[in-house]
């Protein structure tokens, strides 16, 4: 096999934070070494450390309208943030809390806006391959893990002490992830993925692989039997369906090998683990002590609370729950569980201002980068990835490492897929950014593609 090129291996880096955004919790609970000291906590930050290490990588594009549009946000968004995170110093300081707000609302994006030139060209459907392969995987591993006791190994925490979370229809699991929450979001991911694959499919084998993503981002919400990540997918796909252009025709085409799929998943008892585990959903729908409302619209009522008790902020990073365990030895909330309401009380008013303009470039990138692309199924990508960010933003970016890793890797792995972005060549292919080993001269800057501006 040949050695991968310059090229390819700059793609594998960024593969690998993916995959170990998935993966890290699985060595923090079962690889032995990796459940303490400072193992655990490089485990912890691998995601990031290996995104990070893209910038060391060479540009190989010019930024592209869309990236600069993210740019002129990204910059006022975070000075503002770190101006609120100033002013509410003076209140308190959590520095573990601290450098982990950081990480998810300056840090990641930036590094984001810095490697979207260097990963130019990515193909997307690397990406969405990946993804796919680890969210079936996680579903088999998490409908295992549902119906085991709760002291088996396969269902402890990163936390080995913490008591697990069972249900009536059996253990709510986590699959690779340290805790439960993480199998709800790559439920998500896995939505993402089929709905991009969909989009882009170009035979029936490739609609059908897109379909089993689907159900097994579904099937991964319900082994959670965690409410939020289902509605989150359901509403993905309809929202997919009505915004994406083209979306119900590309969903038509694919209609025939769904129904296939769904009938060989029948005959393989395959639907009857998805009723049960629907089951075991609506048995907790039926406990729980809130509704739909206050799930959904509650942290806007709690961030104006938020608001008026300190405007100001009451102290960066004491609203982590890192930080908390770092503070007082017990992992908890503060003040409030939501995530807004939270980055009220760690950088007040000016900081959730600086939050909201970030989040805002990322989708206006988004929506600009739809306008240098030609074929629906790009164009379908795109939107998918606004869906999925825009739930992300709201609930679990700024508080959860594995969402904000997520939301801030696909994001950069889109703007520079080369389905997106017709300037970028495949891998082996002499680019306009590359040397001219003919005439030994470099032609920088590349010359204008009047064909496809982006």
């Amino acid at each position: 096999m040949a050695p991968a090129s310059p090229v390819q291996r700059v793609w594998l880096v960024a593969l690998a934070a993916l995959a170990m955004t998935v993966l890290e919790g699985a060595f923090r609970k079962w690889v032995p070494g990796f459940g303490g000291g400072a193992a655990k906590y490089l485990m912890y930050f691998s995601k990031d450390l290996i995104f990070a290490a893209l910038l060391f990588y060479p540009q190989r594009s010019q930024p592209s309208p869309a990236l600069q549009v993210f740019g002129n946000w990204l910059v006022p968004g975070c000075s503002l943030l770190l101006a609120g995170a100033a002013i509410s110093c003076a209140h308190g300081l959590n520095p573990v809390g601290a450098v982990l707000t950081a990480r998810a609302v300056v840090v990641l994006p930036f590094i984001a806006w810095l490697v979207v030139p260097r990963l130019a060209g990515l193909p997307l459907r690397q990406v969405v391959g990946l993804l796919t392969i680890l969210t079936i995987f996680n579903f088999a591993l998490g409908v295992e893990q549902n119906r085991l006791p709760a002291d088996h190994l396969l269902n402890r925490y990163a936390d080995a002490d913490m008591q697990v979370i069972e249900a009536a229809s059996g253990v709510r699991a986590t699959g690779t992830f340290a805790y439960i929450a993480g199998l709800a979001l790559i439920s998500s991911a896995g939505i993402w993925a089929g709905l991009v694959g969909m989009g882009m499919a170009n035979s029936q084998r490739q609609r059908l692989v897109a379909w089993v993503a689907l159900a097994a981002g579904m099937g991964c919400a319900l082994a959670s039997i965690s409410r939020s990540p289902v509605v989150i997918g359901l509403a993905m796909i309809l929202g997919w369906l009505v915004s994406a252009q083209d979306g119900l025709s590309i969903f038509l085409r694919g209609l025939f090998v769904g129904v296939l799929g769904l009938a060989v998943a029948a005959a393989l008892g395959v639907t009857g683990i998805f009723s049960n585990l629907g089951s075991g959903l609506l048995e907790r729908q039926a406990t729980a002590g809130d509704t739909f409302s206050d799930r959904a619209f509650g942290p806007l009522s709690e961030m104006v609370r938020a608001l008026q008790l300190s405007p100001l902020g009451n102290g960066f990073g004491s609203e982590q729950v890192g930080g908390q365990f770092y503070t007082t030895g017990q992992a908890g909330f503060n003040h409030f569980e939501s995530a807004l309401p939270r980055l009220v009380m760690e950088a007040g008013a000016l900081g959730l201002l600086g939050y909201l303009v970030v989040c805002a470039g990322a989708i206006l990138a988004l929506q600009r980068a739809k306008r240098g692309v030609q074929s629906s199924g790009a164009k379908s990508a795109l939107t998918a990835t606004q869906l999925f960010l825009l739930p992300m933003f709201y609930g679990a970016v700024i508080f959860n490492h594995t969402a904000s890793a997520f939301a801030w890797l696909i994001f950069a792995v889109v703007l520079a897929a080369a389905e997106l972005n017709p300037q970028a060549k495949p891998a082996g292919v002499k680019t306009e950014l590359e040397p001219s080993v003919s005439s030994g001269q470099k032609t920088w800057p590349p010359r204008p593609n009047r064909d496809h501006q982006i």
